[in-house]
């Protein structure tokens, strides 16, 4: 089963620091974690600030503080053998900056586009969402990938759950 993960760095990131300060976020990283059954163990894929990569979910947790790990009823296969195409990739540090005028128009009551959105990079929240739409997850259809904050899609798993939704929480330590 695939799982979506939300997490923290457990060290001094101000790129994360800044995600959660900006988004009053509780959480700065979204993630996909999945049994990977040629290396027999849990791994994460990941677009991260050194690139899209694959790493050993305990090695992960070494370096991060999990804060929520969600599953969706859906099969999310099709997403995640697209986002691994992305492997290798850059991060989508300007798509990055352009959230803080998303988050900005929200303070304001607007609805603005995110300006810096690269079509040959992702940032986290974004390849999540895209990897959730392209498995048909229903409830994720109408979401605008480059415009979603690893804390608003934690949130929507929340509300998905209080809906009664297939969505399910996991244990945070859980390695399979």
């Amino acid at each position: 089963m695939t799982q979506i993960g939300f997490s923290t760095p457990s060290y001094f990131n101000p790129i994360s620091w800044l995600v959660r300060k900006i988004t009053k976020s509780r959480t700065s990283h979204a993630w996909f974690k999945y049994y990977d059954q040629d290396f027999e163990m849990d791994m994460v894929m990941e677009a991260h600030e050194l690139g899209f990569r694959l790493i050993p979910f305990e090695r992960f947790k070494k370096h991060n503080e999990v804060v929520a790990i969600w599953s969706t009823s859906q099969n999310l296969q099709e997403g995640l053998k697209w986002a691994a195409t992305w492997l290798g990739s850059a991060y989508d540090f300007g798509g990055l900056l352009g959230m803080a005028k998303v988050i900005l128009g929200r303070i304001l009551s607007r609805r603005w586009r995110n300006p810096t959105q690269n079509s040959k990079a992702m940032f986290c929240s974004e390849m999540a969402v895209s990897v959730l739409q392209l498995s048909g997850v229903p409830w994720a259809r109408d979401l605008v990938a480059s415009e979603v904050s690893p804390q608003d899609l934690m949130e929507l798993f929340e509300r998905q759950a209080a809906l009664g939704d297939e969505v399910q929480t996991h244990d945070t330590g859980q390695s399979r």
